[in-house]
């Protein structure tokens, strides 16, 4: 009931003030700040483990995702929140993060840009964790890009933008960066767009009955 009572609460909030957010991009940017730290004290105040990402078009259509961070843990929460949201004009609202399957593996964040069919990765089972695998995802100019503070983030988004938040929680234990192993070519390594396609053939094949016959 309690969960009930906030999640309605919240969408009071976010009715009244859902025109400020489909055109916040005409607020100073002191405003904006200000309207998204509100958004965010609102949501917590329903659950402090989950987080938004707000999407408009340029004809003002706005989507709001409520996301876990890949925490399976509070999958439900999102959902439940979402379950109840209020039909609105011109707004969508989605529980998790849902695959991209517009933008063809590539993201822009902070002064990054990150294009999967450009990266590559090896991927083993965790050996305590046998249904989740280990990623290794390589990147040119590693070197380089490894002083770069946004890195291990705009991989971490670059994942989720690639599986959807679901398919990386059940699918993924660890994923560290690195640079291609010595003396071996790019050409050896799938690149990083495949993994989805790589993650559904394992899942295909766990759960495939398997012939005990001798």
């Amino acid at each position: 009931m309690l969960r009930s009572n906030d999640a309605a609460r919240f969408w009071k909030w976010f009715e009244v003030r859902r025109d400020d957010f489909r055109f916040f991009r005409e607020m100073d940017q002191d405003e904006i700040v200000a309207l998204f730290d509100e958004l965010t004290e609102k949501l917590h105040q329903y659950c402090n483990s989950l987080f938004f990402e707000m999407r408009v078009n340029e004809q003002n259509e706005a989507e709001m995702v409520i996301t876990a961070n890949c925490d399976e843990a509070f999958f439900d929460d999102a959902e439940y929140l979402v379950s109840q949201a209020p039909v609105l004009d011109r707004w969508t609202f989605t529980a998790l993060i849902q695959p991209d399957n517009e933008n063809g593996g590539s993201i822009e964040y902070g002064d990054l840009e990150l294009v999967a069919s450009e990266m590559w990765y090896t991927a083993v089972e965790d050996p305590d964790t046998p249904d989740k695998l280990n990623i290794l995802v390589h990147v040119q100019d590693y070197e380089l890009l490894k002083e770069n503070e946004n890195l291990d983030d705009a991989v971490f988004i670059l994942l989720q933008s690639l599986l959807g938040e679901r398919t990386f929680a059940s699918n993924i234990s660890v994923y560290l960066v690195r640079e291609l192993p010595e003396g071996e070519m790019a050409e050896d390594f799938p690149t990083l767009d495949t993994l989805p396609l790589y993650i559904e053939f394992l899942n295909a094949q766990r759960n495939t009955p398997q012939d005990k016959s001798s």
